[in-house]
């Protein structure tokens, strides 16, 4: 049984998914123009409400649909399906993975559609830093149990952006699970946070985890800037 279980968000957390989303942006608008850009973005945020999830192929899809006749719709697919993700990996979140492989066993553990996010997170060279240890969910925060029955230990930590998945989580394992929130992303704006309790440990960046040793994890309410 390994002593300690990190679990590890994947968007805003290890990869600068913000970022992504201006360069697509930006790539859309160059490619399409803005008026049939500005469809792309209703179309995505209309599967986002379908799926709970961003569905970038399935975005491709109605977009195809929409406008069969765009000439320039092959280069769209292919700068979409082919995003170079290990480029948008936040500076020293691979340090930070192996530095947690040293203390424990990182599980990578994310939200997204089964195939594209699988796909991004192998992409981005994260799968192989965790040993290919790699879940995804629609919803991650309703399967802890789960995670925590496939991988057994004396105490987890969860690693994420998202003041309101790092609550839940918290509220559902208790004392079992030490909560790291890791102040990146647009979810870091102080409204945010201000909505929900604070997590148990915080790190202005994600590289910054790697000064942390074991036992900070099992301490509470510290603060590392």
């Amino acid at each position: 049984m390994a002593e300690l279980v990190f679990m590890l968000d994947v968007d805003n957390t290890l990869v600068d998914n913000d970022r992504v989303k201006e360069d697509l942006s930006a790539r859309v608008e160059a490619l399409m123009g803005p008026e049939r850009a500005a469809r792309w973005w209703d179309l995505y945020e209309q599967v986002r409400r379908e799926t709970d999830v961003v569905d970038l192929p399935r975005t491709l899809t109605r977009f195809r649909a929409a406008f069969p006749d765009e000439s320039r719709f092959p280069h769209l697919a292919d700068y979409v399906l082919g995003l170079p993700f290990d480029r948008y990996v936040y500076p020293g979140a691979l340090e930070a993975l192996a530095h947690l492989h040293a203390l424990g066993r990182p599980v990578i553990v994310s939200d997204g559609d089964a195939v594209y996010q699988a796909a991004k997170i192998a992409r981005a060279g994260l799968a192989a830093a965790v040993d290919d240890h790699v879940l995804i969910y629609l919803h991650k925060e309703t399967h802890l149990l789960e995670i925590v029955q496939r991988y057994p230990a004396d105490h987890y930590v969860l690693v994420d952006d998202k003041p309101r998945i790092l609550a839940a989580a918290k509220g559902m394992l208790g004392e079992r699970l030490t909560t790291l929130h890791v102040v990146q992303g647009h979810y870091a704006h102080p409204a945010e946070r201000a909505s929900y309790p604070p997590p148990d440990l915080a790190v202005d960046a994600i590289g910054d985890v790697r000064d942390l040793g074991p036992e900070t994890f099992l301490g509470r309410g510290h603060y590392f800037g």
